[in-house]
């Protein structure tokens, strides 16, 4: 999985640069409840979500190179193998696991394209490719012109256009959904491990760089490139998203979610109560507080953005599943995988509002 292929790369513990944890603002947490879904065995690793707008829930298995949807009205789990290559020979080790180093398919990020479509990233084959979201669900794929590029994540820009990050290669790509045609941007610092995307309020794409510790901005309109640093040191930035006319992005290292004004260009940090925790994926939910998966700590984190702080902690069912990208679902709940129990784990929180409720799942 991602974050821990980070871990090995960084080579750095979380107590290094954590910031000093603070207490849970809310004394008494928000009403929830939490339930689970199985998409696949242990060894599929689901690593990303990602709804669409037929209600369905799409799942991304890291290991057997397949994409699973969740049918929102039976709860149907239907498996599509992607083209390309296999794992590595012998496979490629990207962090320890309880039982081994597991081999690196690649296949994690997705994102709902301009064109209707389901797009992925596959690392290990140095390509992108999308899924027709209609039946009978007909897959392509787009090879890339840098060579063992591993493009490690994908995301939908402002622009139409999808973005990966080719973190091997200190690049990035994007890719035209219409014509399938590849532009290169070259990322300014090296071995920066230049990783995430999200589209800013203002014209522009946003990445974060995990040992370069920087924001990085790619302008729609002129391709221009500027760097921004995280005055955290150390930080190990991962996931980034645009809410509120400004930018949330979480701090592997650093146990805390950042968030940068692009208006001021000044910087807000949020501590995570629970030390060590890992914070990876982050998302807006339905009630306007953000969502934080704790990878290690087991827990989602719930955070008022008003007064910067976390107010409540939910704890996952089942621990040590290394729960990877949260999102928010088409149906108003947070979801997120839990990458070596082959489920997804739902949260609804009573500010949501009434539970429509996502029937269990089935083959």
């Amino acid at each position: 999985m991602r974050w821990r292929f980070v871990f090995k790369v960084v080579g750095v513990a979380l107590s290094m640069t954590a910031l000093a944890p603070c207490a849970l603002s809310n004394a008494s947490p928000t009403p929830y409840h939490i339930s689970e879904y199985v998409v696949s065995d242990p060894a599929g690793q689901p690593c990303n979500v990602q709804g669409t707008p037929d209600g369905a829930l799409w799942v991304s298995l890291h290991q057997p190179n397949q994409l699973a949807r969740l049918d929102p009205t039976t709860g149907q789990v239907s498996k599509f193998t992607m083209p390309g290559k296999t794992p590595l020979p012998g496979g490629a080790e990207i962090g320890p696991l309880p039982g081994g180093p597991i081999p690196s398919v690649g296949t994690c990020d997705m994102a709902y394209g301009s064109d209707g479509n389901l797009w992925f990233n596959h690392q290990m084959a140095n390509s992108v490719g999308y899924i027709e979201t209609q039946a009978p669900y007909r897959m392509h794929e787009i090879p890339l012109p840098v060579p063992a590029s591993i493009p490690m994540s994908l995301q939908a820009g402002g622009d139409g256009k999808i973005y990966a990050t080719l973190t091997a290669a200190d690049k990035i790509a994007q890719i035209d959904p219409q014509t399938h045609q590849v532009r290169i941007f070259d990322v300014p610092s090296k071995a920066s491990m230049i990783i995430g995307g999200a589209a800013g309020p203002d014209n522009a794409h946003w990445f974060v760089e995990i040992t370069g510790n920087k924001l990085l901005r790619l302008d729609y309109a002129t391709g221009d490139i500027r760097e921004v640093d995280i005055p955290t040191p150390a930080s190990a930035p991962f996931v980034i998203r645009s809410y509120d006319d400004g930018l949330w992005f979480t701090m592997m290292t650093a146990n805390a979610i950042g968030h940068y004004d692009i208006k001021t260009g000044t910087f807000s940090t949020v501590p995570i109560p629970t030390p060590m925790s890992a914070p990876i994926g982050i998302t807006l939910g339905k009630d306007g507080y953000l969502y934080v998966d704790e990878s290690v700590a087991d827990k989602i984190a719930r955070i008022d953005r008003k007064t910067m702080q976390v107010v409540d902690e939910y704890p996952y069912l089942t621990k040590m599943t290394w729960p990877d990208e949260i999102k928010t679902g088409p149906d108003g709940a947070i979801w997120s995988p839990n990458f070596t129990a082959g489920k997804l784990t739902r949260l609804w929180v009573d500010s949501f509002g009434t539970d429509p409720g996502f029937p269990q799942t089935h083959e």
